[in-house]
């Protein structure tokens, strides 16, 4: 079965990807996978919570207490900011989810090449990130709806005194709830992991790459099942394990910011406290750099894993052929495997030892080179039927 046989062939793609280290190339890795792993705001998110404000009760203390607090309290201006930071967090997250988008495409470049281009990609994928953009936020509303709504009629029929808000309604919502989640999660993984190589490798929008996809899927499905029980099971352990090495390095990593900034705030006072600000965001800077950096590989295998399962399940869909065939065929590194268009790196026609092509013609009247006195043409043959090659072993310099 692809889905298991390619759980090792992502590792040896993997390594291959990584070796030989490049500290450059690592961190702008780190840099993309901080947009496009789970570990960040990988998805919406929505937060409601709502207090009892404005509830009627016949609770003498409430109806006895002062009412002169609430007139000192400016509701206005309250509301006003909290609009404002609302409208902030959602610029924010608005961006964060472009920049994502773009980055998941940036990332798979950079997985089929070899090398990391973060502004080249970026400015090759812009199209296709903000086509994903758009599909990931409809998606994610179609989600807060199905979601919301149920909520929504529960809560007003419980305040109407219809008596729904009951044990068993949650009950009702929980399994629903749960389904609702676990399809827009598959959904938002399969996009990632499948649809949006399918969208760089046939250049198709998001909808059209899922249609492709989906016949695959169809005709294939029990591989993709296994492969997302085992991607689950995986990304648990390994996660686990991962977070406990972040946890202990980033603590090592902050001690000396933490030093820092005890020193300013005890030696400078108020000054100490504003100069610690830049030294706290600069720490957080390189923590998460660092977690980026902790986390490269492991993002790079499972999506090395999905490009060779959705490969094997449709040859036409394969945006890493080079480096299925070094890793199943154990050849060379893949990024240095030769050219076929290019005649100086035919391997039939190219010698590693000499440098030069075994089989190109001596008579070559085009050819220039000097050849010298002691390994070129014998001076003692006769209409140059024979030659002194002037090695031992037979080899032409």
């Amino acid at each position: 079965m692809f889905a298991i046989d390619d759980l090792s062939d992502a590792i040896d793609v993997t390594r291959e990807f990584f070796t030989p280290i490049d500290r450059g190339q690592w961190l702008r890795l780190a840099v993309v996978v901080l947009f496009v792993s789970s570990f960040g705001a990988g998805g919406p998110a929505f937060g409601g919570g709502g207090g009892n404000a404005g509830v009627v009760t016949d609770d003498p203390v409430q109806d006895d207490a002062p009412t002169g607090i609430e007139s000192d309290v400016p509701t206005s201006q309250l509301l006003l900011w909290g609009l404002i930071a609302l409208g902030i967090f959602l610029v924010l997250w608005l961006g964060y989810e472009f920049l994502s988008a773009v980055m998941t495409f940036v990332f798979l470049e950079s997985l089929r090449s070899g090398e990391v281009h973060i502004r080249r990609y970026f400015g090759a994928n812009t199209g296709r990130g903000l086509w994903l953009f758009l599909f990931r936020i409809g998606l994610g509303l179609l989600v807060l709806l199905l979601l919301g709504v149920p909520i929504l009629l529960i809560v007003l029929l419980a305040t109407g005194g219809q008596g729904a808000l009951t044990v068993g309604s949650v009950l009702a919502f929980i399994p629903y709830a749960i389904v609702v989640g676990l399809l827009y999660g598959i959904s938002m993984q399969f996009t990632a992991a499948f649809v949006a190589p399918i969208m760089l490798l046939e250049d198709r929008g998001v909808l059209d790459a899922w249609g492709r996809f989906w016949a695959t899927f169809r005709s294939n499905w029990t591989e993709y099942v296994v492969y997302l029980l085992l991607v689950w099971i995986l990304q648990l352990v390994i996660a686990s394990a991962v977070w406990i090495v972040a946890g202990i390095a980033a603590i090592v990593l902050a001690i000396p910011f933490v030093l820092v900034i005890a020193l300013l705030v005890i030696a400078l006072g108020p000054l100490g406290v504003l100069l610690s600000i830049p030294v706290g965001l600069l720490g957080a800077v390189f923590g998460l750099l660092l977690l980026g950096a902790v986390w490269a590989p492991i993002a790079s295998y499972f999506q090395y894993y999905a490009l060779l399962v959705l490969g094997d399940t449709d040859d036409e869909l394969d945006l890493i052929p080079d480096q299925r065939v070094a890793a199943r065929e154990g050849t060379a590194e893949w990024r240095d495997r030769p050219d076929e268009d290019d005649p100086t790196t035919r391997p039939d026609e190219f010698d590693d030892e000499t440098g030069w092509d075994e089989d190109r013609s001596q008579d070559d009247p085009d050819d220039e080179r000097d050849w010298g006195s002691s390994s070129g043409w014998d001076d003692e043959t006769d209409n140059g039927d024979e030659t002194d090659n002037g090695d031992e072993d037979g080899s032409w310099r």
